[in-house]
């Protein structure tokens, strides 16, 4: 290590989902290696929150080592078993890792998570883009001709901390920890809502999201205005595409290549958070496939309030997503 610490170079940020940690000298801000990346104990640290090391066993002089991930459960994604500490990227608006059996994942367009400031962007709407992959916000202008707002600028210039805080903590939380969330750039009208009044209010809003898992209780999200200040904001529901334990009733029998869809055996709670719904349910479940190429997912569905109640005796109210049909397809 140096005897002075010289961090001009130091980075301000790093790439979508690497970690900008301090280097082994405790001197500078580095962006953190990653699996397979050379590494030292000075300046090329592997990422700890990845649950890396710096692996020395194939170096004949031991100056530099390569990050390898600490021994781990393994992730099960569509199908596919990926070791612990690698990095996938199921979509191109996605970039996940799977870490001791868990899956975590950061959004590579996050831009269209976040609703522009009113004023500043009227009748905000996203754009899909030919040759890229993310959309982009188009508003209205005084001559009539939509402004594309640049992405350079969008965080600095046209979100607020405020406007931030439509979603509680708990469920910004939960996005950002499991991440599978991105909008489909496609608006939809929605059926009127009599508890919105406020006049020349035309309805609108994207489509939701996929859950955030494939298997057990995610977050599904989309961007509407159905409220009463007629305002583009984020709304999040529960959703279950299917149970993790009941893998074996969901697999296909018989020759065939997928099982679309089956509904539980009996009713059951649904269950948030340590609290449990008042109600019981018999919820419709996408089954799975033999083959890695193919998998089900919801093809319609709609959206339920449920009552949820605590034992200590709080109560409140989630959407959660009700599956109506399901289908089988090779765009996993």
């Amino acid at each position: 290590c140096p005897r002075v610490c010289d961090c001009q170079s130091e980075p301000r940020s790093c790439q979508v989902g690497v970690s900008l940690v301090t280097d082994g000298c405790n001197c500078c801000k580095v962006c953190a290696r990653q699996v397979g990346d050379e590494c030292n104990d000075q300046e090329k640290v592997c990422d700890p929150h990845r649950n890396l090391f710096c692996d020395y066993s194939g170096s004949r002089s031991g100056d530099l080592g390569v990050c390898r991930a600490q021994n781990g459960r393994p992730c099960m994604h569509d199908g596919t078993r990926i070791s612990s500490g690698s990095m996938f990227q199921p979509s191109c608006k996605l970039r996940c890792w799977c870490m001791d059996g868990a899956e975590g994942c950061m959004p590579l367009c996050a831009h269209e998570t976040q609703v522009p400031l009113a004023h500043l962007c009227p009748n905000a709407r996203l754009q899909p883009v030919q040759g890229e992959c993310c959309s982009r916000w188009v508003c209205d202008s005084p001559s009539g001709v939509p402004i594309s707002l640049p992405l350079e600028r969008f965080w600095s210039d046209y979100v607020s901390d405020t406007e931030a805080g439509d979603v509680p903590d708990t469920e910004k939380f939960q996005l950002y920890k499991s991440g599978h969330y991105y909008f489909n750039p496609c608006y939809v009208s929605i059926k009127h809502d009599h508890r919105v009044q406020k006049s020349g209010c035309r309805q609108q809003a994207s489509m939701w999201s996929h859950c955030t898992k494939t298997c057990g209780l995610g977050v599904s999200t989309r961007v509407s205005n159905a409220n009463t200040e007629c305002k583009l904001k984020r709304e999040v529901r529960l959703c279950e595409v299917r149970p993790c334990h009941q893998a074996q009733s969901l697999t296909p029998k018989y020759g065939k290549r997928c099982m679309k869809q089956k509904r539980a055996p009996h009713k059951e709670h649904i269950v948030y958070s340590g609290c449990r719904s008042v109600r019981t349910y018999k919820p419709r479940y996408c089954g799975l496939c033999k083959a890695d190429d193919r998998c089900c997912t919801p093809k319609t569905t709609r959206t339920s309030t449920v009552r949820f109640e605590c034992e200590d005796g709080r109560a409140f109210y989630k959407r959660v997503m009700v599956i109506k049909s399901c289908r089988c397809h090779r765009y996993c």
